[in-house]
């Protein structure tokens, strides 16, 4: 059977299945069902009711006796890289033993934004005060209420908190005062910069937008090394053992608990048994090189041929984000998620090598290649990709002219937006801020348009209709004019017409897929729940292998929300575990 999104959602009844466990036992929680997730429907023949995709496989099948040693821990990590180097030093800080297992050769990040709602850090820089109740209940919307508000609430509550715990393993760790300073290399290592501020309009509050950016984003001048000085610590606080180019196979359950891993050396292959006194924490990141699993959970990005951005690769040179951790979870009897969500926000059309897009997400005129306008222009990046995908070839063109600096200051203080000017050349790559160099460089390598006149401007435009494309900015011109955007709504603060030349247009088409939400069913306290709502003792979930923080959609309110759910839950996953709770 072809695969459709039709197709999917006509057969789709379930994701993922597994049994319940029963029968806890040793360092476990009350083994009462404390989720009300109720269990999935099944097919006569008790294969998943979509019927299309068999993306867990048969796990393999391991016995002690194929093992060539075994190592003992109190808790085990599996994955090392944000959530997993987390977890690592909260379990050992805890006085417990910890071992990591990363098929990789080394400690790689795999962001360096970070979200903090409040804080000292916050309040050092004078950001305005945000409440919990209206992050939460924007994230829900976001996600269609179809994520655990619970695992919301304590992140927001509580990562002020998680945050100046992580970052501590750095002394030399350096708040910019800027959200673009001038580092040099060895600086930026321990630099932590925060993004959009000072505020570019700070007569402009973000309440007074109907998609609220929060104020709280930090960027790592370098993730990985803080990391790497994590683990550090971690070392330092106690025995943790460590050990790169090694392949977590399958989860070890006895009686009902998980109590270790099987792990495949890549050197020699050679299985280990890995024994987890108190649990296991699975922190393997997502699935998006994985063929099947984006068929089964996220169709439409297969259908569409949506590319993918990863770099990490194992020791044995394949992507690192398969779903491994998914897999072993779910062969262990772990619910998987219903509603996964791609991570493809918009950074704006024609972007160059640092992956900045020419003019940003900046909401100005987008026509469709019919000439026609067909959106609000002023919203977010998710959102902007999912109106880009309802137009003809999903392509369109942003338009703009030379009055761009004195405007970009008018655009919300959002991810991807451009809202800071620049009179020097070199921007350093900062995602908000651009120059007349940067804009200059984009046409010369074709990645801008730009005429002195609308009728040259549209004669490049390859498929548009030239015509009924003037006759759209003519009426743009007129809204803006009138100071009322009578057709789509878009706040006078950003009606900005057409008139100044040199004009200049931008091609946006889908962006790339950075990474994919969705996992085993969990909650506040990172435990993985069975079909029937009991949490699997001694099994533990952090970052993106979690479950039930994401679903639908990305919600873009809060920027770096990822890294941040992932070193926070990372370090709730280590501290729970060594305690057993």
């Amino acid at each position: 059977m072809e695969l459709t999104r039709r197709n999917f959602l006509k057969s789709a009844g379930i994701i993922g299945t597994g049994a319940a466990i029963a029968g806890i036992s040793g360092c476990a929680n009350d083994p009462k069902t404390t989720d009300s997730t109720p269990a999935t429907q099944q097919s006569e023949t008790g294969t998943p009711a979509n019927g299309m995709v068999d993306w867990k496989g048969e796990p393999p099948t391991i016995a002690d006796s194929d093992c060539t040693e075994t190592l003992e821990a109190d808790v085990v990590v599996v994955g090392l890289s944000d959530a997993g180097c987390s977890a690592v030093r909260a379990a050992a800080e805890e006085g417990v033993s910890v071992i990591g297992i990363e098929k990789s050769e080394g400690i790689m990040a795999a962001g360096s934004q970070c979200t903090v709602i409040g804080g000292p850090l916050n309040e050092k820089l004078g950001r305005p005060e945000v409440t919990t109740e209206e992050v939460v209940r924007q994230l829900q919307i976001e996600t269609g209420y179809r994520s655990k508000a619970s695992i919301m609430e304590r992140f927001v509550k509580e990562m002020p908190d998680v945050f100046e715990w992580f970052i501590q393993a750095d002394p030399d760790i350096t708040l910019a005062d800027t959200c673009f300073p001038k580092l040099t290399d060895d600086e930026k290592v321990h630099a932590l910069i925060p993004e959009r501020y000072p505020e570019p309009d700070p007569e402009w509050s973000f309440r007074n937008e109907s998609i609220p950016t929060f104020p709280g984003t930090f960027t790592f001048g370098n993730l990985t090394n803080m990391l790497k000085l994590n683990v550090e610590k971690a070392k330092e606080a106690g025995d943790v053992e460590t050990y790169f180019g090694h392949f977590a196979e399958k989860l070890i359950m006895e009686d009902g608990k998980c109590v270790g891993v099987y792990v495949r050396r890549a050197e020699d292959g050679a299985l280990i048994r890995v024994n987890a006194k108190n649990g296991v924490i699975l922190a393997t990141g997502d699935y998006s090189s994985n063929p099947d699993m984006m068929k089964a959970f996220l169709p439409e990005v297969v259908e569409h041929g949506f590319e993918m951005l990863w770099l990490k690769k194992d020791v044995e040179g394949n992507p690192t984000n398969v779903g491994d951790g998914h897999k072993m979870a779910a062969w262990a009897g772990a619910r998987i998620q219903d509603y996964h969500c791609p991570s493809m926000h918009h950074m704006g059309g024609g972007a160059g090598a640092d992956g900045r897009g020419v003019m940003g997400i900046n909401g100005y005129l987008n026509l469709n290649l019919t000439g026609k306008r067909f959106m609000n222009e002023d919203l977010p990046g998710q959102q902007i990709e999912n109106q880009i995908e309802l137009q003809p070839q999903m392509t369109t063109y942003q338009f703009f002219d030379s009055k761009w600096p004195e405007q970009c200051s008018k655009f919300p203080a959002a991810h991807g937006v451009v809202c800071y000017y620049s009179e020097e050349d070199d921007t350093g790559g900062y995602i908000n801020q651009r120059s007349q160099a940067d804009l200059d460089a984009a046409v010369q390598e074709g990645r801008a348009l730009t005429s002195d006149t609308i009728e040259g401007l549209l004669a490049q435009i390859e498929g548009m209709d030239a015509s009924v494309a003037q006759d759209s900015i003519k009426r743009y011109n007129e809204l803006c004019h009138a100071g009322a955007d009578e057709d789509f709504h878009k706040p006078a603060r950003r009606l900005f017409p057409l008139e100044n030349p040199p004009y200049y247009a931008v091609k946006f088409k889908p962006c790339l897929m950075i990474t994919c939400h969705g996992g085993p069913s969990s909650d506040e306290n990172a435990h993985t729940y069975t079909e029937s709502g009991d949490i699997i003792q001694g099994l533990y979930v952090a970052g993106n292998t979690m479950g039930d923080r994401f679903a639908m959609q990305k919600p873009i309110s809060i920027c770096g929300v990822s890294v941040g759910y992932a070193l926070f839950y990372g370090c709730i996953a280590g501290r729970n575990a060594a305690h057993c709770i």
